[in-house]
C-alpha cells in the first residue's frame, strides 16, 4: 500500500501538463515533501519504480537545470524525443528552457 506522501508525488507528476517540465525538487515541493526540494530523490525513487505501472509521464520530469538525468543509451534519447514531440524548447547546451519549467499549478 502507497502512502499519503508517495501519493500526492504521483499526482503531482500526473499534474505536470503536456509541453511542460519540472523538477524532482519541483514535484516534491508540490507534494508538500517534508524535506521540500530535499525530497528529490525519494520523486527518483518513485518514478523507477512506477512510472510504468502507474503510466507516468516520466518523461516530464528534469533536472533542476533543466537537463536529463537519464545518461546516453539509458532512455536519455527517448526522453528527449518525447519532450519534443510536445514541442519543449532546449537551449543549446540541451537544457529545457526557462519557459518550459511547470508553474506548479494543476491545469484548467
Amino acid at each position: 500500500m502507497a502512502t499519503a506522501l508517495t501519493l500526492r508525488i504521483l499526482d503531482a507528476i500526473r499534474a505536470v501538463p503536456y509541453g511542460k517540465v519540472a523538477s524532482y525538487g519541483q514535484i516534491a515541493l508540490v507534494a508538500g515533501h517534508p524535506r521540500g526540494a530535499g525530497g528529490a530523490r525519494d520523486v527518483v525513487r518513485i518514478l523507477a519504480s512506477m512510472s510504468e505501472k502507474q503510466n507516468l509521464p516520466w518523461w516530464r520530469i528534469v533536472r533542476k537545470d533543466g537537463s536529463i538525468a537519464l545518461s546516453p543509451g539509458s532512455g536519455a534519447e527517448l526522453q528527449r524525443a518525447l519532450l519534443a514531440q510536445e514541442k519543449v524548447e532546449f537551449t543549446k547546451d540541451k537544457k529545457a528552457t526557462p519557459g518550459a519549467f511547470w508553474n506548479g499549478q494543476p491545469a484548467k
